[in-house]
């Protein structure tokens, strides 16, 4: 009952934008019960207002419960990412691939992290894939947009823009001016 209280409360911090109030009522849960979700719970927050550290503890904590728990993995890659161990964080959302085949965040994260890399078949790739798994979220077409015009696809940027026109016109304009096109 206590710690569904604290939820509670962490939920309603956390929806007032107090991020670092709802972080220490995670950690205050996590100490009553260590479960997975909850660990990876807490080390979402502690990311969220930098702690770095306590994140990698909690998400690797997390996964000495669970070595299944693909979001401990994702988030892993995320914080690697953020360290800019590019390379690290795709073996990350690699493994939440693995587990969990439709996991667009993971798809998304790895691309990000081979864009760091210079790898861009492979950020294509993944970049589709995120699409293919979310089809109304932005972010994968700005991204695929980016590295087709790194690449000089313009033609496949168009096809993007007018995709992504019905659903985010604005994104759209800005790719247009962006790129030029």
């Amino acid at each position: 009952m206590f710690t569904i209280h604290l939820r509670l409360l962490a939920d309603f911090f956390e929806a007032l934008g107090k991020s670092e109030i709802a972080g220490n009522l995670w950690m205050k849960i996590v100490a009553k019960d260590p479960s997975p979700l909850y660990l990876t719970a807490a080390g979402t927050f502690c990311f969220n207002n930098n702690n770095l550290e306590g994140a990698e503890r909690l998400f690797k904590a997390a996964l000495t419960y669970d070595p299944k728990l693909y979001q401990a993995y994702f988030n892993m890659g995320f914080l690697k990412q953020k360290m800019l161990l590019h390379s690290c964080a795709i073996d990350y959302f690699s493994t939440a691939i693995s587990l969990q085949k439709k996991c667009d965040v993971a798809f998304f994260g790895r691309a990000i992290s081979h864009l760091a890399n210079q790898s861009y078949n492979r950020a294509i790739a993944d970049l589709k894939k995120t699409i293919i798994l979310q089809p109304y979220g932005p972010h994968a077409y700005y991204h695929l947009c980016h590295t087709y015009s790194k690449l000089k696809k313009f033609k496949e940027c168009m096809v993007l823009i007018n995709q992504i026109k019905g659903f985010e016109p604005q994104i759209a304009h800005q790719l247009k001016r962006e790129l030029n096109l």
